[in-house]
């Protein structure tokens, strides 16, 4: 079946109304810049805006409506809050029963349908009008009048409120029953859960919700990468973090120190959601970052987080071996705690004691004890570990290892007959041996205690529904030293053209590129003669071990990820 972007080129070859190329680079300029192509296209003076209706037309098989001749229902037209219907250059001119046609300029923004549909409640069908005549439409229908609708009243309430501002040093006069029954009106809760559900639509990884100087900015990181999403009034801000302090069971008077909570969102179909929430004061006001956590099993599997058969299996022997130390090492989102959690599924049964201490609890799978870290009360790693080494675990996995003691308690309780799984943040495997050397653990100790390491990043996969071959200029082939890490491949790879599957991307999903270093006789006589990283990833890899690097130009050349993404993620090897 033909693409949306197929049938504009058709149109556009057809008509000779510009040339598809012209259409290729308004692409690209969408990619880097963001915002609607329609404005694009119109920016770049390639197209005007009765070109653009009617190639919206027939690409979409819509209607084009000549508004300025229409006389609309005004209270049709008042369902949207006049600032809606500006911000968004949007006009509902008709409704039947649960349904509203609503024209706009661009038909393809599913962020305003989803928007419009949660503050209305209604079903929304698209039509197309020119810009021109939905904003002479807008001034026309909405002069300033008496609101009625809750949505302006609050709106109304913020704007003529200052004492709601946050202002320089952070603290806010605002009245508490106040807060507490604007954070209740249907339309904050509303437009707060579509944030939050479209953020799982997206399959985003983290929400931020972020006060500039004249606007709140909404951004998901979706694939490891941040876009923003929209752009609302500055005068939502308060209401929006406090509807999220409420769920999140924060203190909505607290305005001058950061907070950590959490909730839950119930999906269709009994799938459940977890958000970890992070409160910071700004200069700005509250800024507030959501985890996203989504709970499916299938995310948590070894088998599908994209390691080679080769690395996965002595991942596998190393766990399931009775005691040692199996460590995931990393930067902040690179998918370590994944990693930990599928192993944990992969280990799991009831014949074993399994016990996790993590700062939080991020993943809460059947069957295990887990243990949220508390500093506030005096629970922390290494007192908590204490306890745990008294309840006869065979299991223990550490959410991440980030002084000496708790190392220190960790080494020991893979000596002492324990499987451990924790994860350190360095960027290599070999590297990871030095690490716990510096954090003062002997060489000796580290020989006897890890079975292996495991260093990983997260690449983004080319999008299956965009997908096309590219071929590579020999520089770069010869830059990348394709040729000795993949002998005989030749220079075609693959990339993403973007389209509506991927929001224009060219990317969908994550998987890991990875390096496992494997404590083998060879290494530890090498980590025992004190050698530093390079010699250490030298004797790994004459015994077979893939870098990073490789591993990645080995997922490129199947057609999984691209160059870039490659070159973005790892780091070339020296020798």
């Amino acid at each position: 079946m033909a693409t949306f972007k197929d049938r504009i080129k058709a149109v556009l070859i057809r008509d000779q109304i510009l040339k598809a190329e012209d259409l290729e680079l308004a692409l690209e300029e969408q990619k880097k810049t963001g915002g609607e192509l329609s404005g694009i296209l119109i920016r770049l003076g390639m197209i005007n805006e009765e070109q653009l209706a009617y190639l919206l037309s027939e690409g979409l098989s819509l209607p084009v409506l000549d508004i300025a001749r229409m006389r609309l229902d005004p209270d049709v037209v008042s369902i949207i809050p006049p600032e809606v219907l500006r911000k968004y250059h949007i006009l509902p001119v008709s409704r039947l029963g649960n349904n509203i046609s609503l024209a706009m300029v661009d038909p393809l923004n599913i962020f305003v349908i989803d928007n419009v549909k949660a503050l209305t409640g209604l079903t929304i069908s698209p039509v197309i009008g020119r810009s021109r005549d939905i904003q002479e439409a807008i001034e026309r229908y909405c002069a300033p009048r008496k609101e009625a609708d809750s949505f302006a009243k609050i709106m109304q309430d913020i704007k003529g409120a200052d004492d709601l501002e946050l202002i320089s040093d952070g603290v806010d006069k605002s009245d508490s029953k106040e807060t507490e029954h604007l954070v209740q009106e249907a339309p904050i809760i509303r437009l707060t859960n579509t944030i939050i559900r479209q953020a799982v639509v997206a399959k985003a990884s983290d929400v931020f919700i972020e006060p500039v100087d004249n606007a709140l900015r909404i951004r998901y990181r979706v694939d490891g990468v941040l876009r923003e999403i929209d752009r609302m009034s500055k005068a939502l801000h308060f209401p929006i973090v406090s509807r999220l302090k409420v769920v999140s069971n924060l203190d909505i008077s607290e305005h001058r120190l950061p907070q950590d909570g959490r909730f839950r969102l119930m999906l269709e179909g009994g799938r459940e959601v977890d958000f970890r929430v992070n409160v910071l004061p700004t200069a700005h006001g509250e800024k507030i970052v959501l985890r996203v956590l989504d709970k499916g099993q299938e995310h948590v599997n070894i088998d599908n987080l994209g390691i080679e058969p080769e690395p996965l299996r002595q991942i596998k022997e190393c766990a399931v071996r009775p005691h040692g130390m199996v460590l995931a090492c990393g930067p902040t989102g690179s998918g370590k705690t994944t990693t930990l959690y599928s192993i944990l599924k992969f280990i799991d049964s009831s014949e074993k004691n399994i016990v996790t201490v993590e700062d939080p609890v991020e993943y809460q799978m059947k069957g295990l004890n887990q243990v949220n870290i508390r500093f506030e009360v005096g629970l922390t790693f290494t007192s908590t570990l204490r306890s745990v080494l008294r309840q006869d675990p065979d299991v223990i996995m550490i959410g991440e290892i980030r002084d000496s003691e708790t190392l220190d308690i960790a080494v020991k309780a893979a000596l002492t007959g324990h499987m451990v799984l924790s994860s350190l943040h360095t960027t290599t495997a070999a590297g990871s041996v030095v690490r716990m050397i510096n954090m003062g653990i002997q060489p000796f100790l580290v020989c006897a205690s890890v079975n292996c390491f495991m260093a990983q990043r997260l690449l983004r996969k080319i999008c299956p529904k965009c997908k096309e071959e590219i071929r590579i200029s020999e520089t770069l082939y010869n830059k990348l030293m394709i040729a000795r890490v993949l002998p005989g491949k030749d220079m075609v790879f693959w990339k993403g053209r973007g389209c509506n599957h991927c929001q224009g991307s060219g990317y969908s999903s994550r998987l890991v590129v990875s390096e496992v270093l494997v404590l083998s006789p060879a290494v530890k006589k090498r980590i025992l003669s004190g050698s530093g990283e390079m010699e250490i990833k030298s004797v790994a890899r004459a015994e077979g071990m893939k870098t990073m690097r490789e591993d990645a130009l080995l997922k490129a050349s199947r057609g999984q990820t691209t160059l870039e993404e490659v070159v973005r993620v790892t780091a070339q090897d020296e020798s």
